[in-house]
C-alpha cells in the first residue's frame, strides 16, 4: 500500500510525463507529420524549465520519503530490542541456575524500553492517532507488568520458588511466561505494521 508521500511522487511524475509528451507533441506537430526544424527560444526554455522543475520536485519529494523511510526503520529497530529483550527470558529460563537478580534487571530494562518507545513515538509521529497509540501502550503495559508478576512473584503453590538468589520456576509458570511474551511480541507486531504503514 502507498504512503502519501509515494502517491504524491506517483502523481508527480505523471503530471511531469504528461507536461513533456504535450511540449514534445507541439513541437513536432503530430497532427499534420511536419517536423519544425525551428524552435522558438521561449518553448526551448520552457520545456528545460519543466524538465527541471520536475526533476528537482521529485528528488526533493523522493529525499522526504527517504527520510521518513528512515525514521520508520529506527523505530522498528527498537521495537525489535524489546522483543529481543522479552525472548532472552526463554533462553534464561532454560539455564540450569536461573539468577533471580538477572531476572529483575532484564525486565526493568524491559520497562525502560517500552517507556522509551512509546515517548518518542507520540513525540514524532503526529500522524498516528494518540488514542490508537495509548490503546497498545495500555495493552503492551498491562502485560509487561502480568509477565513481571509470573516472574518475580512468589505464591502459595510454590509456582516460583526463591533460595540464596538462585529462582526456581514449575512447568506450569514457565508456560504462562511464555505465553504472556508471545502476546507481549503480537501486540509488538502490530505496532511495526502501524509504524510501517505510515
Amino acid at each position: 500500500m502507498l504512503n502519501k508521500n509515494e502517491k504524491i511522487t506517483k502523481y508527480v511524475i505523471y503530471f511531469v510525463i504528461f507536461s513533456i509528451g504535450i511540449t514534445l507533441g507541439k513541437l513536432l506537430n503530430w497532427g499534420y507529420f511536419k517536423l519544425v526544424k525551428e524552435i522558438s527560444v521561449i518553448d526551448a526554455l520552457t520545456l528545460f524549465a519543466t524538465i527541471g522543475l520536475a526533476i528537482y520536485v521529485a528528488k526533493i519529494v523522493e529525499k522526504e520519503v527517504q527520510k521518513n523511510r528512515i525514521e520508520k526503520e529506527l523505530y522498528i529497530a527498537k521495537i525489535t530490542e524489546l522483543e529481543r529483550l522479552l525472548n532472552d527470558f526463554e533462553i534464561i529460563l532454560e539455564e540450569k541456575e536461573i539468577l533471580y537478580n538477572k531476572i529483575i534487571s532484564r525486565i526493568h530494562s524491559c520497562r525502560i524500553k517500552k517507556n522509551s518507545i512509546f515517548g518518542n513515538i507520540k513525540d514524532n509521529f503526529k500522524q498516528i492517532k494518540i488514542d490508537n497509540i495509548d490503546f497498545l501502550e495500555k495493552e503492551i503495559t498491562d502485560k509487561i507488568n502480568s509477565l513481571k508478576r509470573l516472574l518475580t512473584e512468589t505464591s502459595i503453590v510454590s509456582e516460583l520458588f526463591v533460595q540464596k538468589g538462585i529462582a526456581n520456576y514449575s512447568p506450569n509458570r514457565t508456560i504462562e511466561i511464555f505465553t504472556a511474551i508471545n502476546a507481549i511480541n503480537e501486540n509488538l507486531f502490530k505496532m511495526k505494521v502501524r509504524i510501517n504503514n505510515l
